[in-house]
């Protein structure tokens, strides 16, 4: 599946791995291809960093350079505006580039839709709920 990871997703793994994490897993096994722009990983980055985690900054970069190895990086060519929170459309943006199957995502704006173009919107269970039963198929 061709996948686009909120920042969220990426910040729950990190601290709290649980679906996210697992969902991040598959990337790394080579289950699926993961998308993201350069204004998405910023946004990972701007948020790990900030003060109220007290991350060291060697472990974030160790992460971030992880997030770099696993992810095609593509730059979005297309400006959409379906997102109720303006900062969330850059996940539409990419996933319309990339062809992408599903946005996960632990956002409401993003959620909410449910759905842009062809690509399915939902959080990361759900995601790992549909992979297991397409495997069981």
């Amino acid at each position: 599946m061709k996948i686009i990871l909120d920042a969220n997703i990426f910040i729950s793994a990190f601290f709290w791995k649980g679906n996210p994490q697992r969902v991040i897993d598959r990337v790394t096994d080579g289950l699926d291809d993961l998308f993201m722009s350069m204004e998405i990983l910023e946004e990972i980055t701007e948020v790990i960093n900030r003060p109220k985690f007290n991350v060291d900054k060697k472990e974030i970069e160790n992460y971030i350079s992880g997030i770099k190895k696993i992810t095609k990086f593509i730059n979005p060519s297309e400006q959409i505006n379906a997102s109720r929170d303006i900062k969330d459309n850059k996940y539409l943006e990419c996933a319309v580039m990339a062809n992408a199957d599903y946005i996960i995502s632990g956002d409401i704006h993003l959620l909410e839709l449910k759905k842009h173009n062809e690509i399915i919107i939902l959080k990361a269970k759900e995601y790992l709920d549909i992979v297991e039963c397409l495997n069981n198929i």
